[in-house]
């Protein structure tokens, strides 16, 4: 956990680094949403994903771009995770049946 922390934390500085556009945005929150719904489609949305999709969309709506690029990274990062995890999980259950 503390590496996604890290990544996600390393990515939204790395992309706050010059000032983010509408478009920038806009594009981030797109992107956010298309992972977290393939995340939805395993039945498993991880709440602090949610939440920065929320903080996301909330900067797009004041204008705060740079915000809203960082919230949307950061809900980018969790909701691949959560994708991760969820195929990680399909197949491992296996090894766990008792034979």
């Amino acid at each position: 956990m503390k590496r996604l922390f890290l990544v996600a934390t390393l990515l939204a500085f790395s992309t706050a680094a010059h000032a983010a556009t509408s478009a920038d945005a806009q594009a981030a929150l797109a992107s956010a949403e298309k992972v977290e719904a393939q995340a939805a489609g395993f039945g498993n949305r991880w709440v602090p994903a949610e939440a920065a999709l929320k903080a996301a969309r909330d900067a797009i709506a004041k204008q705060n771009w740079d915000e809203a690029l960082v919230q949307a990274n950061t809900a980018r990062a969790l909701a691949q995770r959560a994708v991760e995890q969820s195929q990680e999980q399909e197949t491992l259950w296996r090894d766990a049946i008792i034979r």
